[in-house]
C-alpha cells in the first residue's frame, strides 16, 4: 500500500490517539508489530520519520523512536519519568509486566495504584496523546521522504513575490548544497577506482566534505529558527530529518 493509498490521519482526535497507545501497554515499548494497529504506524508524523515509509517495520521503527521523545518534553521530570515506566522504557521495567511498572509508576507520583490505574493512567495517556497530536499538526500531507534518490519532482520552479522570504531563501540554499554534495559524492565514487584518477577523486571528496560541512550549518539554522517541520522542494515536501541523515555522512 502507498502513503497516498493510506486513510488520512490528519484530524484524528487526542481521545483516538489515547485508545491506540493504551494498546502498546501491556507489552510496552518498544512496540511490536501486533501491538502498533494501523494508526498510530500510519500518522503523517511517522511516515515523515520512516527511512522507507512504504514498509511497515520502517514506520514501526520511526514510531518506536518519536515516542520516547515526545514523552521527554513533559515539563514535570517525575511526570515524564513516570510514563516512561509505565510505558516499560525506564531502567529496569523492559521486561516487567503492566502491574509492576503501574507499581513503580505509582510510587513515582506517590499515588496509591488503583487510584493510579483508574485514573492517573488515563490522565498520562490523554497527555502523551496530546502531545502526538501537536507533532501531528506539524505535518502536511502527501509527504516525500529525502535523500536516498533525490528524484526530481519534475516540477517547473517558480519565483512570485510569495517566495520572497527569508525562509524561501534559506531552503533553496539548503537545496543549492543538497545537489551540491550529491554532485560531488557522485564524482568521487566514479572517479575513486579509476587507475591515474585517485588525484580528482579525493578533491571531490574533500569538495563533498566542504559542502556537507555547508549544508549541517544551513540545517541548523533552519531548525533553529522554523522548527523540524518539512521543507518545500517544487510542490513536493521533505521531512528535516532525511536531510540531517544525508549530512551524516563521512567520507
Amino acid at each position: 500500500m502507498s502513503t497516498d493509498d493510506r486513510p488520512d490521519r490528519a484530524t484524528i482526535g487526542t481521545k483516538e490517539l489515547a485508545t491506540e497507545l493504551r494498546r502498546l501497554l501491556r507489552a510496552g515499548l518498544p512496540a511490536g508489530q501486533a501491538a502498533a494497529g494501523t494508526v498510530l504506524p500510519n500518522l503523517r508524523s511517522v511516515l515523515a520519520r520512516a527511512v522507507h515509509p512504504d514498509v511497515f517495520l520502517s514506520r514501526l521503527d520511526a514510531l518506536n523512536a518519536l515516542l520516547p521523545r515526545l514523552m521527554d518534553q513533559f515539563e514535570d521530570e517525575t511526570y515524564a519519568e513516570a510514563v516512561r515506566t509505565l510505558f516499560g522504557l525506564a531502567t529496569g521495567t523492559r521486561r516487567a509486566s503492566l502491574t509492576e511498572r503501574r507499581r513503580r509508576a505509582s510510587a513515582l507520583l506517590s499515588y496509591n495504584i488503583d487510584h493510579f490505574r483508574t485514573r492517573v493512567e488515563k490522565e498520562m495517556l490523554e497527555a502523551l496523546a496530546e502531545l502526538v497530536q501537536r507533532d501531528l499538526l506539524r505535518y502536511k500531507s502527501r509527504v516525500k521522504r529525502a535523500v536516498e534518490t533525490l528524484e526530481p519532482t519534475g516540477d517547473t520552479p517558480r519565483l512570485g513575490p510569495e517566495h520572497l522570504t527569508a525562509e524561501e531563501e534559506l531552503v533553496s540554499r539548503i537545496w543549492q548544497h543538497v545537489y551540491g554534495l550529491r554532485a560531488e559524492l557522485i564524482a568521487h565514487l566514479r572517479l575513486q577506482d579509476q587507475a591515474g584518477y585517485e588525484g580528482q577523486a579525493e578533491d571531490h571528496r574533500q569538495a563533498a566534505l566542504r559542502q556537507e560541512e555547508v549544508l549541517r550549518g544551513l540545517i541548523q539554522e533552519y531548525v533553529k529558527t522554523y522548527g523540524k517541520q518539512l521543507i518545500r522542494h517544487g510542490e513536493a515536501e521533505y521531512a528535516v530529518e532525511g536531510l540531517e541523515r544525508l549530512v551524516g555522512w563521512r567520507g
